[in-house]
């Protein structure tokens, strides 16, 4: 039997801050894409300090120009490439087990 905890920071202006999910892509003509403004917001804040302005992309959508896009294969690039490791290290900055004082075997003593 195994036991697994996740231990989320939590801010109390923020909220959770931690782990967020990858997002799907939207396809609009054959093109896979994300809306910045439609990421979570650790994702935004990430993303807006660390990926080239170059990537961003316009799209004519029913005659209305949608900014502020990237191509989801950039995104997911990005995701894997900056953002989890950014996520990792902040969750191993603010929790360390040794500091918490939880007994690791808590839970099992219980069965």
């Amino acid at each position: 039997m195994s036991l697994t905890v996740t231990i989320v920071e939590v801010d109390p202006i923020k909220g959770a801050i931690g782990y967020s999910m990858k997002v799907e892509a939207k396809i609009f003509k054959g093109i896979e894409y994300v809306q910045i403004n439609e990421l979570p917001q650790t994702q935004r804040e990430v993303l807006t300090k660390t990926i080239n302005p170059d990537l961003f992309i316009k799209l004519l959508v029913d005659g209305k120009i949608i900014s502020g896009c990237l191509q989801y294969k950039d995104y997911s690039q990005w995701y894997q490439n900056h953002y989890l490791p950014t996520v990792d290290a902040r969750q191993e900055e603010s929790v360390a087990p040794s500091t918490l004082g939880i007994d690791a075997n808590l839970a099992l003593n219980k069965l």
